[in-house]
């Protein structure tokens, strides 16, 4: 009777061991494009009506890579990407305070500009190429138990813009990327104070994390090197330099100092020169496939011929 009895109980409880816990997926996202530049595109991501409580993934890839394959490829090895389910403090939508939307709730994300945001994590940071089309869709975070994450969003095709202008500015990637281009530039202010050029590459290199210095610092070195280059900005960048460089004061720019600043304050100042150097405001940005070749004894000026 006793094993009789074990029996039974493992029949019974056996059907509720093996059955299997379906979630309920979440409404798909939409994107929408809103605007590009030379090196990135701005897209305003759009929760479905169940929301995206837990935030939503972005994935893209070039377009002639879509088009070849007939659509996504199986595998995500080639797909570039980002969960964006944190706080952003760069690129700010006014009203919506985190990547976790609520129903109908959007959000603005710039793919291309991603070093210095928050409330990411990216597969690939670096800047978009030029002229190029790309392939994007979206989807919603798996949010909870009992909620799975969202369907693909339909894709939408973006195109980062060429080159249309003969005077150019340089993006701060490039200047990260090619120390090399520089390498004459002994020096550079920031507020204050003066920087060595290893110092001024260290904090090319620091990711903001959230601290509106170092994203405002980077823009401002990439501004003045463009300057150094002879483009002729437009009033509203020379006015963001002077207003950037008395935000900065004495205040040392991480990893150099351990100086820091609200990004609500410095935001306006970030995006303008942020604007200047991709190309948005002023001259268009410099094409890629050109170089700066420093070597001694060659101006600034002669470099800038060069790379026009």
């Amino acid at each position: 009777m006793k094993s009789f009895g074990s029996f039974i109980i493992f029949v019974l409880l056996a059907p509720g061991l093996a059955a299997p816990a379906f979630g309920v997926p979440l409404d798909a996202p939409s994107a929408t494009l809103l605007t590009a530049d030379r090196t990135s595109v701005t897209l305003m991501v759009q929760a479905g009506s169940s929301g995206a409580p837990a935030g939503f993934i972005v994935e893209w890839l070039p377009a002639d890579q879509y088009y070849a394959l007939g659509g996504w490829p199986v595998s995500a090895a080639t797909i570039k990407g980002s969960d964006f389910t944190g706080v952003p403090t760069l690129t700010v939508t006014p009203g919506v305070e985190s990547f976790q939307l609520g129903a109908g709730q959007f959000a603005e994300v710039v793919i291309g500009d991603l070093f210095d945001e928050t409330g990411i994590e990216a597969t690939d940071q670096a800047e978009l190429a030029e002229g190029v089309e790309y392939a994007v869709r979206v989807r919603a975070v798996a949010a909870r138990p009992g909620l799975e994450q969202s369907a693909n969003s339909p894709t939408i095709i973006c195109a980062t813009s060429p080159r249309t202008s003969t005077d150019c500015t340089v993006s701060l990637g490039y200047w990260t990327r090619h120390p090399e281009s520089w390498s004459r530039v002994k020096s550079l202010a920031l507020g204050s104070v003066t920087y060595t050029q290893g110092q001024i590459l260290a904090i090319l290199r620091q990711p903001a994390r959230g601290n509106g210095l170092v994203s405002l610092a980077h823009q401002l070195i990439a501004t003045r090197l463009n300057l150094l280059l002879g483009v002729v900005p437009p009033a509203s960048v020379n006015q963001a330099v002077v207003q950037a460089d008395a935000a900065i004061g004495a205040t040392v720019v991480p990893p150099i100092g351990g100086g820091r600043l609200v990004p609500f304050s410095t935001r306006p100042l970030t995006v303008t020169l942020r604007s200047f150097n991709n190309g948005r405001l002023g001259p268009d940005r410099c094409p890629n496939d050109m170089q700066i070749v420093s070597t001694n004894g060659t101006t600034w000026g002669t470099l800038k011929s060069i790379y026009r």
